[in-house]
């Protein structure tokens, strides 16, 4: 079943302007709103945090975490969290475009 994962599908120009200088993460937004959300229970191997900058940070399941050091001067415009190679949560500024979590019926209540 194909949950509402999606904030909104058209984008607003602020965020279109801003999608399109990452031609490489819009792409792989589009193709993510059309997946299904994980199932309820998942539990990913490998973590991966990025922006436009590159690996922010990651975790592999019971193995350790990594991350990676940046100037104060380079600001994320988007995160992306990949979770075992796949983008499952993406958010501009306070705006989460993509959240393919399941929601757990006791927060939706």
């Amino acid at each position: 079943m194909q949950a509402f994962q999606l904030e909104q599908t058209n984008f607003s120009p602020d965020i279109s302007s801003i999608l399109m200088n990452y031609p490489s993460w819009h792409k792989s937004l589009i193709e993510a709103i059309k997946k299904p959300l994980f199932e309820t229970g998942y539990c990913p191997f490998v973590i991966e945090i990025f922006d436009q900058y590159g690996l922010l940070a990651g975790r592999i399941n019971k193995f350790g975490c990594y991350e990676c050091a940046r100037n104060s001067n380079q600001e994320s415009q988007f995160i992306a969290w990949m979770f075992d190679g796949e983008l499952a949560i993406f958010y501009l500024d306070e705006k989460i475009l993509l959240n393919r979590m399941p929601m757990h019926e006791e927060l939706t209540q």
